[in-house]
C-alpha cells in the first residue's frame, strides 16, 4: 500500500510542472512532510469549467481533496478510512472505484513516500518486531505524479446549497512492488509519466485497455532509512522527517 507521503512543492512549482493556469488553482496550505489518510492534499484533475457548457473541453485544475475515497453511493464518509489505496489490477472493476476510473482520474504530486520495513528487533512493549520507516524519493529532486482517481460525495444531511455538503476525495493506485522495493514492502504506488498526463486526465477517455498501460511503477528512486518521528502524524511534521538516518 501507500499509506504516507510528503507533498512539499510550492503552488508556483506545481502550476508550472503540471501546466495549470493560476485561475484554476486552489490556494495551498503549505508543505506537508507527513501526509496521511484523511488529510487534505493537492491533486491535479481535468474538468470542464463549472461556469461553462457541459460539453466544454476539460481544463487542468489544481485542487485540494481529502485522501481516502468516498464512493458516490456510500451512506456515510467513514468508508474513506478503508479507501486510501486502490489496486491497479482491479481498480477498473471494483464497485468503489470503477465509475471514478472511467472519468474521474487525477494526479497526486508527491515529493517522497514512506513505507515500513520489519526489522529483527522486538519491541519490549508490544513484543512484536520493530518497524523501520524508509523514504523513497526521486534521485533528481523532481516530484512524482502518482496515479489516482477521485470522487464527489454528497452529504444528504446538509442543505444542497451548503458548500460542506460536497466532499471531494481521492485514492492512490498501487501495484506489486518492483524487486528493488519488494524487499521492503510488497506494494508500491503507480505513477504517470508527463507524456501521458493529458490522456490520463481526460474524462472523455474511458476504456480501461487504454488507461491501464498509462500507469507505471516509479523508477530512479533514492531509498533510505529515516527517523521513527514520521510514525506520529499528529505531532511530527517538517523537512527533518526526510533526513537520512546517520550511518551506524
Amino acid at each position: 500500500m501507500c499509506g504516507r507521503y510528503a507533498s512539499t512543492s510550492s503552488r508556483a512549482r506545481l502550476l508550472e510542472q503540471f501546466d495549470v493556469d493560476e485561475d484554476n488553482a486552489a490556494e495551498l496550505k503549505g508543505p506537508d512532510y507527513n501526509v496521511a489518510p484523511t488529510k487534505v492534499a493537492p491533486v491535479v484533475i481535468a474538468r470542464a469549467p463549472s461556469d461553462g457548457p457541459k460539453d466544454a473541453d476539460p481544463v487542468r485544475q489544481l485542487r485540494l481533496f481529502k485522501w481516502g475515497l468516498v464512493p458516490f453511493w456510500a451512506k456515510d464518509a467513514k468508508i474513506a478510512n478503508r479507501m486510501a489505496n486502490a489496486r491497479s489490477e482491479t481498480v477498473h472493476e471494483k464497485p468503489a472505484f470503477r465509475a471514478a476510473f472511467k472519468s474521474r482520474r487525477c494526479l497526486i504530486p508527491v515529493d517522497a513516500f514512506y513505507e515500513w520495513f520489519e526489522t529483527d528487533q522486538i519491541s519490549e512493549k508490544t513484543k512484536k518486531p520493530l518497524k523501520q520507516p524508509i523514504a523513497f524519493r526521486p534521485t533528481d529532486g523532481s516530484a512524482l505524479a502518482l496515479a489516482g482517481v477521485y470522487e464527489v460525495w454528497k452529504d444528504k444531511s446538509l442543505p444542497e446549497d451548503d458548500p460542506a455538503a460536497l466532499l471531494w476525495s481521492y485514492t492512490i493506485i498501487t501495484t506489486t512492488a518492483t524487486d528493488e522495493i519488494g524487499r521492503i514492502h510488497d506494494r508500491m504506488p503507480m505513477a504517470v509519466s508527463a507524456d501521458n498526463w493529458t490522456q490520463w486526465l481526460d474524462p472523455n477517455v474511458k476504456e480501461a485497455d487504454e488507461l491501464r498501460p498509462l500507469m507505471t511503477p516509479p523508477v530512479g528512486l533514492e531509498i533510505y532509512a529515516v527517523s521513527t518521528a514520521v510514525n506520529d502524524v499528529r505531532r511530527n511534521n517538517g523537512p527533518h522527517l526526510l533526513d537520512p538516518l546517520p550511518a551506524s
